[in-house]
């Protein structure tokens, strides 16, 4: 979590891509209590389509037990509807608490973006601008 006089700024920012039946949200910042009403809404608008989710977090500085359940809630929903949640990109520091809390046992963890659109099918064609 920011603090003050940290360069880290208390904001996330998520850009989404679409690869053919998979979409990829890459996201930039902190994910926590003040941030996580953004990605679910980034979750909440992939649900409503037919595609699988990627998430990059490859820009991801920071991530607290609200994100983590935002996560796991969204792999629940996905997985209902016959669909897949794949994270990819993760940085040490991001993997090593998924880690600890065991989301890399339920979530699977891809090494790149590229990695898990192999996995999940996509055409790995963007539709829309990163």
């Amino acid at each position: 979590m920011a603090t003050g006089g940290s360069n880290w700024s208390n904001t996330l920012l998520c850009r989404r891509r679409d690869f053919g039946g998979v979409a990829c949200v890459a996201l930039t910042g902190e994910l926590d209590l003040a941030t996580v009403s953004t990605l679910s809404g980034q979750m909440n608008a992939v649900a409503e389509t037919e595609d699988h989710l990627i998430l990059d977090l490859g820009e991801l500085r920071y991530i607290d037990s609200t994100g983590i359940k935002a996560m796991l809630d969204a792999h629940r929903a996905f997985a209902r509807r016959g669909r897949r949640l794949a994270l990819a990109a993760v940085s040490a520091m991001v993997l090593k608490i998924l880690r600890v809390v065991g989301v890399d046992k339920m979530i699977p963890i891809f090494p790149t973006v590229d990695a898990a659109l192999r996995d999940l099918g996509g055409d790995g064609t963007s539709t829309r601008a990163p």
